[in-house]
């Protein structure tokens, strides 16, 4: 628009001045001047140029460069995020619940139970054609927002017709070619699919299919269901060397050209499996006094499938259609073994010897169709799509022992053996539509008026089965010492040794659903050809409700019935005052609801974080204040730096707490602590070079250098009055019981930084990436006299990684290969507490990560 208008300016030129050459060589220079005076901003790129927000973006360039398999991976290195186990977005440092994942603008359910958003490792970044992680809000997105919005978009079109295929290893320092421990399972275990050795057997099936109580039947019928259940290939941890861990994928495109139209194809499928192996120590402190002293051992097996479809039809005529079907399935399988002492262990020494396993599916379906359709100035958008995640979790099973006077694990003590099934259903459904109109102001500038609507509705469903055989004082040494699998054979069960239980409470299962209405309009207006503003105003209405229930049907306590609706605004304003210097301010009112599991008082263990968690039905929305301010300094077409500054207000942040339930006895749970203050910093600068070196390697690449850092700063106040819904207690306590004036928010690192180093040529790309975040508070203690629980703080530390990808040919094939290196710095991953005291430092759940080296060849067909 802004070239348009010196030409504009250029044909106002009188046709006289045209007769005499040097008139016209003057005119000519002016009409050069006036270009240079009126195009500004020619080196902002165009992402950055067509949005008014404050972003970052992930380009597929980014996505081969960095050489991530999944998306979680590849977040990492934009501005402001950081990664919690792998698999959450956190932006800005704050917690998932402040962030929103969408695939091509629409939500996904989550297969998690703790966790409202999507884990990002499951989608592999080969199915991706980028990302849009936007810091401020805009009302064309949902209203629950307040670090950003994850934007992931999928492959659509391709440039060209092809065929890859693609193998893998890796090798990880801590596990492959070490020692680990597993249950053999099925015979399919390999694949990530059980073949129905994990299924209700017929007898517990029949019992569960007609409501009946286990604990109601005689002896012979428990009997019968007791020695139904899965024994060796389930019971039996066993040991064995790691080999590496292998992957492969299959990636096809083809455009389809017509006369008026031409259709793109995209296909993706690939299959990853690997084992991990930890080595923890988790030590459990309360007043001061380290109670319970682990040494874990724990291995899992993980394999996923995914697969990715798209077709998009593009009418010349201005019309885009495209279905997108997306499926991922993500098996882990544990093997854990943890020694030590356990301050509520009977016997002297205190010594124990746990055994646990599980089998833990999780899946997800989304379908898309969405289309985009242009009318001259005026642009309609729709899209509808369905998802649904699940996670199967059946024969979770937990042994105690405890160490004899011979060394020796032995079932000294009675109902120490427990067996667990769970599976939860997450469905989504969702529609909206947008229109865009454009008026051209003048020559070069113009006002983007728009609107638009969102429905969804999701519904959870979480159901659980507890077992314990009970029973074991009257069993002799010699069959207290037997593996798990004799001990619990079919001749040791029954009324006189170890009795089949049902363990069933009104609040062992929920369902949840959330209905969500909304509406907006939006103003885009350019006031001249450098000052544009967004005004937006977004209408939401939402319905939120949790009932908890045991299989028969019994309703719990604490249903949850949340209804309300917001006003929220949105203003950014942009103004390109320099060339290639632009300032961006942004103001927003957003929200954040509870989670299902929040809310729900359902008891629930965490296999992967070892906690056992209770929601808390008092939960309220969390209400935001936003404020932004963005500067970008564009120096070239390859080379910028920004400067951001950001505040925010939270009323009513949820936190969670850790709190003792007996000694050393411990669950977490969640509160609205009263507010929340948080402002901080970034900056980010990226260039493209030349090495001043003058010989034929370096001549032929260029080099790539990037930093980002963001500094926060939070804080938790409570006035002197103000009062916190305790889920213990279950009513109003001083906020002070919490402590929590002036504390940082839960979740929140002072420091993150991520750093990109390399070069790229036409043939190969080198990049070494660093990244940092600073120690954060995964989950708040009390200050109890006498019995306070330290805040629990994670230490994710540095990450270095290198990777290298090259481009060669074999008898005319074009082949690509991949080498990576992760965490070359060998570092921990680290959860601990600070007591006050001789105690000092105590470890909850360290380990070493260890390093990983892998391989890769596409083959390009």
């Amino acid at each position: 628009m802004l070239f348009g208008t010196a030409l504009a300016l250029a044909n106002h030129i009188p046709a006289v001045a045209q007769e005499a050459p040097s008139e016209q060589e003057e005119t000519a220079e002016e009409a050069r001047e006036l270009e240079t005076v009126v195009v500004r901003g020619e080196y902002i790129p165009a992402p950055q140029r067509e949005t008014s927000q404050v972003a970052s973006f992930l380009a597929p360039e980014d996505l081969a460069r960095q050489g991530d398999s999944n998306a979680a991976l590849a977040l990492t290195r934009l501005s402001g995020l950081s990664i919690v186990s792998d698999k959450f977005a956190y932006v800005r440092g704050l917690g998932d619940r402040y962030s929103a994942a969408l695939l091509n603008g629409s939500p996904l359910p989550s297969p998690e139970p703790l966790r409202r958003t999507v884990p990002l490792d499951l989608f592999p970044s080969n199915a991706l054609d980028g990302a849009t992680v936007q810091k401020t809000f805009s009302v064309n997105y949902p209203g629950e927002f307040g670090g950003g919005i994850i934007d992931l978009q999928t492959l659509r079109q391709p440039n060209e017709n092809f065929f890859h295929v693609k193998l893998g290893a890796s090798a990880n320092t801590a596990t492959t070619f070490d020692k680990g421990i597993f249950v053999r399972g099925s015979d399919t275990d390999w694949s990530g699919y059980d073949d129905g050795l994990r299924n209700f057997p017929q007898p517990l099936g029949l019992v569960l299919s007609l409501d009946q109580s286990l604990n109601s039947l005689d002896d012979d019928a428990i009997e019968a269901v007791g020695e139904s259940l899965v024994n060796t290939p389930l019971n039996v941890i066993q040991e064995k060397d790691l080999e590496p861990n292998y992957n492969g994928s299959v990636e096809f495109g083809r455009i389809v050209e017509g006369k008026e139209f031409d259709l793109g194809i995209i296909g993706v499928a690939g299959f990853d499996s690997g084992w991990a192996t930890k080595q923890a120590t988790r030590q459990f402190v309360q007043g001061g006094v380290l109670g319970n002293d682990y040494q874990t051992l724990e291995t899992n097996y993980n394999a996923t499938v995914n697969a990715l479809s798209s077709a998009t039809i593009n009418w010349y005529s201005g019309h885009e259609v495209q279905a997108t079907v997306f499926y991922v399935h993500d098996t882990s399988k544990e093997a854990q073994i943890d020694t030590g002492t356990d301050f509520n262990a009977q016997g002297s020494s205190g010594e124990i010897f746990d055994e646990s396993s599980g089998w833990f599916e999780r899946g997800l379906l989304f379908g898309q169709l969405r289309g985009e359709h242009t009318f001259d100035d005026l642009v309609l958008s729709w899209r509808g799509s369905v998802a649904q995640s699940t996670r199967d979790a059946p024969y979770e099973r937990s042994l105690r022992r405890y160490i004899n006077d011979d060394g020796v694990p032995a079932y000294q003590v009675a109902n120490s053996y427990d067996i667990r099934f769970s599976d939860l259903t997450d469905d989504i459904k969702g529609i909206g539509g947008d229109a865009e109109y454009t008026i051209e102001l003048s020559d070069s500038r113009e006002a983007v008026l728009s609107g638009g609507f969102d429905v969804s509705s999701t519904e959870r469903e979480y159901n659980f089965y507890a077992f314990r055989f009970a029973g074991g004082n009257s069993i002799s040494e010699d069959i207290q010492i037997q593996r798990p699998d004799f001990l619990f054979s079919p001749d040791n069960i029954d009324p006189q040794r170890f009795v089949l239980q049902e363990i069933t409470t009104p609040n062992d299962s929920y369902e949840g659903q959330l209905d969500v209405y909304a509406a907006y309009v939006e103003g885009d207006i350019e006031w001249t050809d450098f000052i544009q503003t967004t005004l937006g105003l977004r209408y939401e209405e939402a319905q939120q409700t949790v009932n908890t229930f045991d299989r028969f049907g019994n309703e719990g306590a604490g249903a949850v019935d949340l209804e309300n609706d917001y006003l929220l605004p949105s203003l950014t304003f942009t103004w390109n005052f320099a060339e290639d210097l632009q300032l961006r301010l942004g103001y927003s009112q957003t929200i954040a609801r509870p989670q299902f599991r929040e809310l729900a008082l359902s008891n629930y263990f965490d296999p992967e974080s070892e906690r056992s968690y209770r929601g808390n039905n008092g939960l309220v929305d969390t209400e935001l204040t936003n404020y932004d301010a963005r500067l970008e300094y564009y120096l070239g077409p390859n080379e910028f730096i920004t400067i951001a500054g950001f505040y925010k207000e939270l009323e009513n942040p949820i936190e969670e707490i850790q709190y003792s339930t007996s000694t050393f006895v411990f669950e977490t749970t969640f509160i609205n602590s009263p507010k929340a203050e948080l402002f901080g910093g970034e900056f980010e600068y990226r260039t493209l070079f030349e090495f001043p070196f003058d010989n034929s390697f370096f001549n032929d690449r260029d080099g790539r250098f990037s930093i980002n850092y963001t500094y926060t700063s939070s804080e938790v106040q409570a006035d002197e009055n103000d009062q916190v819904f305790d889920p213990i207690s279950r009513s109003l306590r001083d906020a002070s019981f919490f402590g929590l004036d002036g504390s940082d928010l839960q979740g929140t690192p002072e420091n993150i930084l991520n750093a990109q180093f390399g070069w790229e040529s036409d043939v190969e790309q080198l990049t070494l990436l660093v990244g940092w975040v600073d120690d954060r508070i995964l989950q708040r203690g009390i200050d109890l006299p006498g019995a306070a629980l330290p805040d629990i703080i994670e230490d994710p530390g540095i990450q270095l990684d290198l990777v290298y990808n090259r481009d060669f040919e074999v008898v005319g094939r074009e082949f690509t290969l991949g080498l990576s290196g992760r965490n070359l710095l060998d570092e921990a991953h680290e959860e601990y507490q600070i007591s006050e005291g001789e105690l000092g430092r105590t470890e909850f759940n360290t380990y070493d990560r260890g390093q990983t080296f892998s391989v890769s060849l596409t083959a390009k067909f």
